[in-house]
């Protein structure tokens, strides 16, 4: 089983108690922007998990376009009873989103993503990396760099296999959001959403059936240039082509998290993401995940920004090693 270096763990619990025990002081007014982000593990990242959601809407007259990479890597070889698993690549999303007013509190939210599954280039990045500070290598010595294989076996039958690389359109989602309150220093809002199946199953970029799923997002200034916001949703599952016999019927998902606003055009994030799992199952992969998420906005002008995460899992091994995700927004 793939164990994260005691380095890695460090530094996330770092940040998680920071997260966790910062002391608030005045209240003053500005708009938390969480990081868009969710879960890339390749066998669940094929459901309509949402992307992180804002608590406070734009402007009735404003609509908002955002454009988000997002990169991942992750080797994970695993073996219980009568199930095993090897994931070695490197899965890819760019995600477009567009959101408009209906009305004053009702909002409709595109989200288009285009995924690939590939060997990739970041293999040689890592182990620089862990060579440079010390870290402890884990698996990754007795593998190749730059493969591409993910494989999952249940008593004796290889039941998802990919080692080619691909790359298409994957399951559009439709949101829609209404403003149920809003003043200076707090605010909420409920989502709903539709997943369509407009991606391929044999391919790992859909899950061929519709998803649907609902959540609350709530907001909410509690210190002078710190926000705190949170999440909680449910995601019910149409019947997927992927593992459907182990497949759960109701998946709980929610974020948590910490903006500081750093300067007027340089705002930075610490957030806490996670979702139950998905399938029935003893393999960590498959089971429900909890990441870290550390980065932040900058201003480019009044109605643009972009967006620079570090994604770390706080469960090893059950989702992607890591993924680096750079976005661009614009509010007009």
């Amino acid at each position: 089983m793939n164990i994260k270096s005691p380095a890695r763990l460090t530094a996330s619990r770092a940040f998680l108690c920071l997260f966790v025990f910062f002391i608030p002081g005045k209240n003053i007014t500005f708009a938390a922007t969480p990081l868009q982000t969710h879960d890339l593990n390749p066998i669940t990242a094929i459901f309509g998990l949402p992307l992180i959601s804002p608590a406070r809407l734009p402007a009735a007259d404003k609509s908002f376009f955002s454009a988000s990479l997002n990169l991942t890597n992750t080797l994970n070889v695993e073996d219980q009873t009568n199930e095993s698993i090897f994931i070695d690549g490197e899965t890819n999303e760019l995600n477009l989103i567009y959101l408009f007013s209906i009305n004053d509190k009702t909002r409709i939210r595109f989200r288009v993503p285009f995924i690939s599954h590939n060997a990739g280039s970041l293999d040689g990045f890592i182990d620089d990396f862990h060579s440079t500070f010390g870290f402890p290598e884990g698996e990754r010595p007795d593998y190749p760099n730059d493969q591409l294989l993910f494989s999952y076996t249940k008593d004796g039958v290889e039941l998802i296999h990919l080692e080619d690389a691909n790359q298409g359109i994957g399951d559009i989602n439709i949101d829609t959001a209404y403003q149920l309150y809003a003043d200076s220093t707090r605010a909420g809002s409920v989502w709903a959403s539709v997943k369509l199946p407009t991606g391929d199953s044999d391919l790992l970029t859909g899950s061929g059936n519709i998803d649907v799923s609902a959540w609350f997002s709530a907001e909410e200034v509690f210190a002078q240039d710190w926000s705190r916001y949170y999440t909680i949703g449910a995601l019910v599952p149409g019947r997927s082509d992927i593992l459907p016999e182990q497949q759960k019927d109701i998946v709980i998902f929610g974020t948590k998290g910490y903006e500081w606003q750093v300067a007027n055009k340089v705002a930075l994030n610490v957030q806490l993401d996670f979702h139950t799992a998905f399938y029935q199952s003893h393999i960590l992969f498959l089971s429900g995940s909890l990441q870290l998420s550390m980065g932040g906005h900058i201003k480019l002008g009044d109605n643009q920004r972009i967006e620079l995460v570090v994604i770390e899992d706080l469960l090893p091994g059950a989702s992607p090693d890591v993924t680096f995700q750079f976005g661009y927004s614009q509010l007009y």
